[in-house]
């Protein structure tokens, strides 16, 4: 079977750029002109089966593994997810501090956020619950509201709708979001996240490329779910240092 794979030959050819299921194909047809497609796939199966390729999404490939964006949830954080789970049992909920960010800046913010997202039927009664022991509880801030009261260095618990089908996922026993729906966020919703924009966004988005795997079917999707695809994609084209053959959206 691994002769059959030529294991070796895949990471010489390719290398640590992405390609196509097409151009894997003209690779083995080289020396096998009647190679089946059926029996390609059968082999793309066992090549990702054993870590050797690896999905960037539909079609494309690449033989580089980046780790997973692991963020650091605290027990505060954890707490906090528990307390208004047991109390809204049957709302959806995602929860994420704004501190996982400081790593990928230059400059270090002053205030910190954690900002809870949940389907908008339960966002009112998840605020007012939250207004009953805890300071600093915004709902759906305007840009009055983060100018004049959200830039004082405290720490601001925000409440908003969660947009439908975000990309969520459980991590330690919470929801959080995935690292493509905090990227799109962060571009959309400039004002909430005013310092994190400019340079600051571009530094994000790089360090993020860089050192994580990124799913780029489900940033496509989510960014074309909240209608920022073109702009979000010229972004990372025209201001960013990202290499262009990673973006693929």
């Amino acid at each position: 079977m691994y002769d059959k794979l030529k294991i070796d030959e895949v990471r010489e050819s390719f290398g640590n750029k992405p390609f196509t299921s097409d151009e894997l194909y003209q690779f083995y047809l080289k020396d096998e002109p009647t190679l089946k497609k059926s029996t390609f796939r059968w082999r793309v199966s066992n090549l990702k089966k054993e870590n050797i390729i690896y999905s960037l999404k539909r079609g494309l490939y690449t033989t580089v593994r980046k780790k997973n964006f692991t963020p650091p949830i605290d027990k505060q954080l954890k707490n906090l997810y528990k307390k208004i789970k047991a109390q809204f049992p049957y709302s959806e909920i995602s929860i994420w501090d704004t501190s996982w960010l400081n790593d990928y800046m230059v400059h270090q913010p002053l205030t910190g956020n954690t900002i809870i997202e949940v389907d908008k039927d339960a966002v009112a009664s998840v605020f007012s619950f939250l207004q009953e022991s805890v300071k600093n509880v915004f709902l759906n801030p305007d840009k009055y509201e983060i100018e004049t009261y959200m830039s004082t260095g405290r720490t601001n618990i925000i409440v908003k709708n969660l947009v439908a089908e975000s990309q969520i996922e459980m991590r330690e026993n919470i929801i959080i979001p995935r690292i493509e729906k905090i990227m799109v966020d962060l571009f959309v919703e400039d004002q909430l996240y005013i310092t994190y924009q400019g340079g600051e966004l571009r530094n994000i988005y790089e360090a993020f490329f860089e050192t994580f795997s990124i799913n780029q079917s489900t940033l496509n999707r989510y960014a074309t779910k909240r209608k920022v695809k073109e702009r979000f994609l010229t972004f990372l084209k025209d201001e960013t240092e990202i290499d262009q053959t990673e973006i693929y959206i």
